[in-house]
Order: structure tokens, then sequence, then C-alpha cells
């Protein structure tokens, strides 16, 4: 975060700059400070906007997480008990008539 401030501050005093040509070859550079003053409010404003957007995500990231690991838990719980029902399918279709009078 810091870098980008860092980063910000140049485009800060450029936006503060006017240039007045003088005509005769020569132009003056002022210095606004109130538009870099206005500038570093806007830019300190957005910051604090993205990083409660970020928090607000990483605060919500946990339940949805959660909430995701139980529907994976429960759907692999349905494919559990019908590969183990399509087992007990393929073992009553394997077992030979001797197998199946030996087990009465």
């Amino acid at each position: 975060m810091h870098r980008i401030i860092l980063a910000a501050v140049p485009l800060l005093a450029l936006a503060g700059c006017n240039v007045t040509d003088n005509g005769n070859g020569s132009s003056t550079i002022s210095v606004d400070e109130n538009k870099i003053d206005a500038g570093a409010d806007l830019l300190a404003n957005e910051a604090a906007k993205a990083g409660d957007q970020a928090a607000n995500a990483i605060e919500n990231a946990g339940p949805r997480l959660e909430q995701s690991a139980a529907e994976i838990k429960e759907r692999a719980g349905r494919v559990a008990d019908k590969a183990d029902a399509l087992g007990d399918e393929v073992d009553r279709s394997t077992t030979t008539p001797a197998e199946a009078n030996a087990a009465q």
C-alpha cells in the first residue's frame, strides 16, 4: 500500500502544477497546494475503500469455504452410498447358483 502512495506523489505534484505561457519565450510554473491536498484526500479515500472491500472479502471467505466443504462432504457421502449399492448389486449378479444355495 505504501508503494502505491509513494508512486502517486509525483502525480499529485503534477496535478497541482499550473503552467502559464508568458508569450515572450518564458513560462511560469506555479503549484496549487489545494489541488494537491484534494488529490491526496481522494487517493486516501479510495485506498481506504479498497482496503475495506478486501477486508470484507476475506471475512466472507471463511463461511463460504465452510459451506462449500459441507456441500462437498454431503455429495461425497451420496456418491459413496451409490458405490456401495452398486457393489452389492454386482455381488448379487455374480453369485453362482451353487454359492446362492450354500448361502441359504
